[in-house]
């Protein structure tokens, strides 16, 4: 008998790996030689190496721990493969087969109860011409009548490598197969693996979840390889690899509310800003539409994820929007301004975390939810060098406005009572100006002013990319250029920016640095607001007779009213810039198996400044005698800067511990932050022509102002604590524990606690779904935990004083106190509930859903105080609210065929949410009031009497639309008629008769389109669209009902507006100039479906004089954004910067 003998795990992985290679190689063999010239000689050496393996195999020590595992098994007329992955489940026993060999046994019956591994594998095989062996854990399926032979030679040639990321971490798990063979083998924890091959040079395929399939010619294993593989988008979520900014984990696995977007995806939709992309893809990431500042490229988007969870600032001034997610760019923490700025091609993948389980771990910051971005890194080989470039062509879009002609306008100002008054001397004015006017139309002057300060603009992106690195260091280094030209002439945002990075490894140790500096130029158009376009008279000329701008124009007897286009000529200023370093430094050990420590540190220090000049001729000033004291201060200039440095540092350990079918990873950091934000500026005037375009020419400070300045430090230390628990890959628990203390609160509330706790079940890894192979998937979520919100002035909590400089007291200057302490001052609380499914059937659908309910308490805003305590508001916890809806999603494959590399899909994304404020502080209920009694008043011509205000109500919407019921306008006389709030009618309107008139949120928004890919030809459209809510119609007041004739008009306030006894009319008498008031009548159902973005593109990447001229890779696309709108609700978009179309053409290639 021969002796029985223990290998080392080397030598075991080893012996497997020739006992897989030999056994293949000779089915294969036995395969090829099917009738050809020497079969005998073919199957007995074919017998001679299996046999040699087999009495090997027979000769190691099996343990008895492997015997004692139990097996349940109920199965008819089943083919062993099924069977051997179920116990293979149980046990997480491994098997080794031929598939000739199991076809030798045909279809089983088995009825096995708590039976050992070994009594249910003879029972199993005993009734069919197969045996087994276990050979190191492994499950060796064999014929019973082979005999023993002898062992082939071994393997030569040792190959060995890592396995990582794009980001230098090691890939556990991953395949490594010799092509054309079985002969394979899978990375260890940290990404290592070695490979034996009989032969060089050969081809090596890399394989691992949520990477691209990598493929090394030419292998020949004289040195250790470094294989960088590629994230992409899976089109299963099983296959899907997230990362939250501190680990990464496989979606399969993660109980997260989690959306994904890799940069292809992006580009896909939208190649001009990364914001706009992601916001077609997700509807829960949504960008407010500002209709004042339309396309302008120099104002940042109000972005709001899952709804709307703080109050907005309605007395004092937040540093930021309140509810704005927190943007985490490579693990630390990042401005909008920079994600707004970045170059799209530089990204690999962003990641939202919607949810309690997947943003909990950045506690007092997550409230609002999380957007993390990750770039790309280099990627080691020869020396390569990328360039991208793209062109816009933006036109304005015009199609809201609708403005009366010149003879329109006389019509109107003529029904208005424009040239009427009852001061015959005053009438006489104004019939002499009529005349004119008249005239003027008559001899054919219609201007149209919309057209005079626009342009189709022309921009440019451009980015060059130069990396490769062998071994232990890889490098890239980077040159943008970005003008994003606005429809607005003169207006342009312009950013240079480059870039380092440098990865180095050496054993068990790496480290990673990243350098970014960014310069931006924001030039804002010399013409002003477009709103000042859009009043001008039709009937004005804008130039005399020399072409020279006419530089003013009568309005009534006194007034003159300045042409923009000759102010747009002088030499003013208006611009902002910025100078931005990011520096990031990482260090990454693989303390021991399973085990990495990282230590990170990150700066981001920028520099802003802000000028704007008007020069004494500008014609806002043409209205100022020479005789006044004032005439010697016209002229101004405003001067800003500021200056802002964030430190970052974390310490992070990852530890990943695997025994049988339990699977843990275990998460800890500790990070320190903080912040300095600081500015000054002034305000001269007296600049006496636009030559004197310097502040050190200003004769003054402004009236009332002089040189302020401000600073605001805040310092934070946080420790986080992250588990997450998997039994094979069915039952998931994810749970999270942070602590955060801030400088920013009060003194009796410096901690706050975090936590979060996620449950997950994939359903299509229970064994009772094996028979339905239509569900590829089927996996249910559910999470709840608590996170926090601050977005706020860092001193809020604190008593802060000012020197008094105007005055002494006995020589010694004073202090006054700015503002009350408040040391019960703390995070807005948001706790978050989430439950989700996701469902995958016949490899074609992939469905999400998430139902939420997020609960905000302590919301944030001002506690008014009575006057007697020298101030009238401090910062306060005064509210709570509540926001709840749903998100579904759905990708769907149409038609696939793989051999032409043909793929039709369609996708669409639902959501819905809801947001009720649940209780109100009596701040809140003083603030309303006084808000009420500001809209009764008489003020007239004042945008906020026009326009609802928002109002804090429990049980109401924070967007509720607060308006006065209105049973229209009566048709005997013109005026409008309100119900009160006992049902009896009145002609005055009342704020104690409000009513909640609609809601701006919409019911449901979403996106929906189809993609489209044919050899290397792809197209994708994308819709988006939203239902249900309501909109205030702010158009069909300030320019129909409550227009000023003295400018142009809406062409409605023309032919719609009530005129005689009897008019059916949706507006009041046209001849009346009082305000009108938040009513009814203007809240309109908004429904709208927008045509987002049409892209097509293709890929040149196979053809061959592409190769000829030295390229790898090249590709073009055409991508067109905002190309349509169908809307329920017709108003004037764009006021005071117009919106646009934009068609894109954008080249890569890659050398």
């Amino acid at each position: 008998m021969l002796p029985t003998f223990r290998l080392p795990r080397a030598n075991k992985n080893l012996l497997k790996s020739f006992f897989t290679q030999n056994k293949c190689m000779c089915l294969t063999a036995l395969n090829k030689n099917k009738g050809g010239a020497f079969p005998l000689l073919t199957k007995t050496w074919m017998v001679m190496r299996l046999s040699f393996i087999l009495m090997l195999a027979g000769s190691l020590h099996v343990y008895a721990a492997g015997f004692g595992q139990m097996v349940s098994l109920e199965a008819k007329n089943t083919s062993l493969e099924k069977i051997f992955t179920e116990i293979r489940k149980q046990t997480g026993r491994n098997f080794l087969y031929s598939d000739e060999d199991l076809a030798l046994a045909g279809k089983v019956d088995v009825s096995l109860v708590k039976k050992p591994l070994t009594e249910a594998l003879n029972a199993l095989l005993e009734n069919t011409p197969l045996s087994y062996q276990i050979v190191n854990q492994v499950v060796v399926i064999k014929k019973k009548e082979v005999s023993l032979g002898y062992l082939a030679p071994p393997p030569a040639v040792v190959i060995s490598g890592r396995v990582v990321t794009d980001k230098g971490e090691g890939i556990a798990g991953a395949s490594v197969v010799e092509e054309g063979t079985k002969n394979g083998t899978v990375t260890s924890t940290s990404g290592a693996f070695t490979l034996r091959v009989t032969r060089t040079p050969v081809t090596l395929v890399f394989i691992s979840l949520g990477y691209k399939r990598k493929a090394i010619e030419n292998v020949t294993g004289g040195s250790s390889l470094s294989i960088v593989m590629e994230s992409e988008a899976a089109d299963s979520l099983s296959e899907v690899v997230i990362s939250n900014g501190m680990f990464s984990r496989k979606l399969s696995s993660y109980t997260g509310a989690v959306s994904t977007f890799t940069q292809k995806q992006l580009a896909t939709v939208s190649n001009q800003n990364v914001l706009k992309a992601v916001a077609i893809l997700d509807p829960s990431f949504q960008i407010v539409d500002n209709l004042n500042a339309g396309s302008n490229p120099n104002t940042l988007p109000d972005i709001q994820l899952r709804g709307q969870t703080g109050i907005a600032d309605v007395q004092g001034t937040y540093t930021s929007n309140p509810n704005l997610p927190l943007f985490i760019l490579d693990g630390f923490e990042t401005t909008l301004e920079k994600v707004n700025d970045m170059n799209m091609n530089l990204i690999a993948s962003i990641t939202i975390l919607k949810d309690a389980s997947a943003k909990a771990i950045y506690g007092s910051k997550a409230g609002n939810g999380v957007v993390v971005i990750e770039t790309k890194a280099p990627t080691s080989g020869q020396l390569r060098l990328s360039y991208s470039g793209n062109f816009d062509v933006t036109a304005p879009d015009l199609s809201s406005y609708k403005l009366t002609n010149s003879m329109q306008k006389i019509e109107a100002e003529v029904l208005a009572g424009r040239y009427s008054s009852p001061i015959p001397l005053v009438e006489a004015g104004l019939v002499a100006e009529y005349a004119q006017n008249l005239q003027a139309a008559l001899s054919g002057v219609n201007t149209y002013w919309l057209s005079q300060p626009l342009r189709n603009a022309i921009g440019q992106r451009h980015g060059l990319v130069m990396e490769g690195g062998e071994g232990g260091l890889r490098y890239s280094a980077n040159m943008n250029f970005t003008n994003v030209a606005g429809v607005m002439k003169g207006s342009d945002r312009r950013t240079i920016s480059g870039g380092v990075n440098l990865i180095y490894r050496k054993n068990k140790v790496q480290f990673r640095n990243s350098l970014t500096i960014d310069k931006n130029h924001s030039q804002n158009s010399p013409y002003g607001s477009f709103t000042n376009f859009a009043q001008l008279n039709p009937y004005w000329k804008m130039t005399d007779e020399n072409g020279n701008y006419i530089k003013t124009y009568n309005v009534g007897s006194a007034t003159l009213v300045g042409n923009p286009m000759y102010d747009g000529s002088l030499n003013s200023k208006d611009y902002t810039a910025y100078t931005n370093i990011i520096e990031n430094f990482y260090a990454d050990w693989d303390a021991a198996k399973n085990l990495r420590l990282t230590a990170r540190i990150g700066y981001n220090g920028q520099i802003n400044e802000s000028h704007q000049f008007i020069p004494a001729s500008n014609s806002r000033y043409v209205n100022i005698s020479p005789t006044l004291d004032t005439y010697l201060d016209r002229g101004q200039y405003t001067l800003r800067n500021g200056k802002q440095n964030m430190l970052n540092a974390d310490v992070l350990a990852n530890y990943a511990l695997s025994f049988g079918l339990h699977h843990l990873y275990l998460n800890g950091a500790w990070s320190l932050n903080t912040s300095t934000i600081s500015t000054n500026g002034m305000t001269m005037v007296g600049f006496p022509n636009d030559k004197m375009n310097d502040i050190s020419f200003g004769r003054r400070y402004a009236d009332g102002s002089k040189a302020v300045g401000t600073e605001n430090t805040s310092r934070a230390i946080a420790l986080t604590s992250a588990i997450s628990y998997s039994y094979n890959e069915r039952y998931l628990v994810d749970l999270s524990y942070r602590g955060n203390a801030s400088s920013q609160f009060g003194a009796d509330k410096k901690w706050g606690l975090f936590w979060s706790a996620g449950l997950g079940w994939n359903v299509h890894r229970e064994a009772f779904m094996n028979d339905l192979n239509w569900v590829n998937l089927l996996k249910f979520r559910a999470s709840t935990g608590t996170t926090g919100t601050q977005n706020f002035n860092s001193y809020q909590s604190l008593a802060t004083y000012q020197y008094i400089t105007d005055r002494t007291y006995n020589g010694d200057i004073g202090i006054d106190l700015m503002a009350l302490p408040n040391p019960a001052l703390q995070w807005q609380q948001v706790k978050d509930n989430n439950f989700g499914v996701d469902l995958g059937l016949f490899n074609k659908l992939s469905l999400r859903f998430d139902y939420y309910i997020r609960d905000t308490k302590d919301l944030l805003s001002d506690m008014i105080v009575a006057p007697s305590n020298g101030f009238s508001t401090y910062k306060s916890n005064i509210g709570e609210s509540r926001n709840k809806g749903f998100q579904l999603g759905l990708n769907m494959i149409l038609y696939s065929q793989s051999s032409t590399r043909t793929n039709l899909s369609f996708f669409a994304n639902l959501a819905h949410n809801t947001n009720k404020i649940t209780k109100v502080s009596n701040s809140l209920v003083q603030l309303n009031r006084k808000l009420d009694a500001r809209k009764d008043s008489t003020t007239t011509g004042a945008a906020d009497q026009r326009n609802p205000s928002t109002r804090y109500e429990p049980g109401q919407s924070m967007n509720a639309i607060w308006v006065v019921q209105s049973k229209g306008i009566d048709p005997a006389n013109g005026k409008e008629i309100f119900v009160k709030k006992d049902g009896s009618l009145t002609y005055n309107w009342s704020s104690a008769d409000y009513i909640v008139g609609g809601d701006a949120n919409p019911l449901y928004n979403g996106t929906f389109g189809f993609n489209f890919m044919h050899k290397g030809f792809t197209a994708n459209f994308a819709f988006a669209y939203r239902w249900g809510g309501q909109q205030y119609n702010t158009t069909l007041v300030s320019r129909v009902e409550n227009a000023d004739f003295a400018y142009n008009v809406d062409l409605r306030a023309l032919t719609e507006r009530w005129k005689k006894p009897g008019d059916q009319s949706l507006y009041k008498d046209i001849a009346v100039h009082t305000d009108t008031k938040p009513t009814t009548r203007f809240v309109q159902d908004l429904n709208e479906l927008l045509f987002s973005s049409v892209s097509v593109g293709y890929d040149f990447g196979n053809m061959r004089w592409i190769r000829r001229m030295g390229a790898s890779r090249m590709n073009f696309m055409i991508n067109m954004n905002d190309l349509g709108r169908i809307s329920s609700v017709k108003t004037e978009r764009g006021l005071d910067y117009p919106f646009a179309r934009t068609i894109s053409g954008s080249l890569q290639i890659t050398f």
